[in-house]
């Protein structure tokens, strides 16, 4: 199992059962979470799965420096967002339109509802992709995955004001820009 999951490196320890689940369930909680950070950032799908890959290896890999197993989630997501920056920086072209992600449906409401469900969701995803990088990463982090502030602020490697201000701005951005249009 251990070989199958990619955990067993000769040179490193071997995981124990009991990490090995940690681990398990750390991914299955997080992995949706990673990918929307990721894809924030890097605005290519098959780069955000990279990075999300990554950041679970690193993370599986690194895990004993982790010393408080309740912080978890915003560690793995620090992890993810520097991974998502390292792509930045190794990448020259200019980040294409989020375009790519599927489109959730609900077969609750009539078709008219369902087309006014989608022109909102466009215009409410529009507005928070023309948000300046930080302030879109802060404000996806903290509304959109639900981080405490204090862990929007250790994953953006910043301080607790400084990521209540970002949080925010956009907020007041995304109010400016969507004024009138919903």
């Amino acid at each position: 199992m251990r070989a199958r999951l990619g955990l067993v490196n000769s040179a490193e320890p071997r995981q124990t059962e009991e990490e090995l689940f940690w681990l398990v369930k750390l991914f299955e909680a997080n992995v949706e979470a990673a990918f929307n950070v990721a894809y924030r950032l890097v605005w290519n799908r098959a780069d955000a799965q990279d990075v999300v890959q990554n950041a679970f290896v690193k993370a599986a890999r690194g895990h004993e420096q982790l010393r408080d197993a309740t912080k978890a989630r915003g560690w793995l997501l620090r992890i993810t967002y520097r991974e998502a920056l390292m792509v930045l920086r190794t990448r020259r072209d200019v980040p294409t339109d989020p375009s790519d992600l599927p489109e959730r449906t609900n077969l609750d409401l009539d078709p008219a509802g369902l087309v006014v469900r989608a022109e909102m969701a466009d215009i409410i995803q529009g507005a928070i992709d023309r948000l300046p990088e930080a302030l879109r990463t802060a404000f996806v982090l903290r509304d959109v995955e639900e981080l405490p502030m204090h862990d929007v602020a250790d994953v953006l490697d910043i301080g607790l004001s400084a990521a209540k201000m970002r949080v925010a701005r956009a907020r007041e951005l995304l109010r400016t820009m969507l004024t009138g249009r919903i």
